[in-house]
């Protein structure tokens, strides 16, 4: 499991001062790619390998909200991988203090087409996952 920090930063915030619920989706975003950034191969090396990680589904269950300034801890785990899709699931904590849990689904394309994952992913995520 990897573990991405941040602090919540003012302009997240709505008008009730808590986080806005589409920065969640941000911040499974970031924390993953630096999950794939840590592991040795960032977006910016599969692009230039010819292949683009599509999401195509994205769950958040909002448990408590999250406040300006709080630091928030992004859990981040490998949950399935197989020849085409891979999925990571997220749980969003302050301190001891479970905010929020995610679950993205993902696939790899290439040349607009539907590809196979590459071996340096599979590879990668095979040694730190499932």
């Amino acid at each position: 499991m990897f573990v991405y920090r941040r602090r919540v930063q003012f302009y997240e915030t709505d008008a009730q001062g808590v986080v806005h619920h589409s920065n969640y989706f941000r911040y499974f975003e970031e924390a993953r790619g630096e999950f794939l950034r840590k592991m040795g191969l960032p977006y910016s090396q599969l692009r230039d390998l010819g292949y683009e990680v599509v999401l195509l589904e994205a769950y958040c269950s909002f448990r408590r909200p999250l406040l300006y300034d709080e630091e928030v801890q992004i859990h981040t785990q490998l949950v399935q991988l197989d020849r085409y899709f891979f999925s990571f699931h997220y749980t969003l904590y302050v301190e001891d203090d479970l905010r929020a849990e995610g679950r993205t689904r993902h696939a790899i394309v290439r040349n607009g087409k539907l590809s196979s994952l590459p071996p340096q992913l599979k590879e990668l995520l095979k040694k730190i996952g499932i």
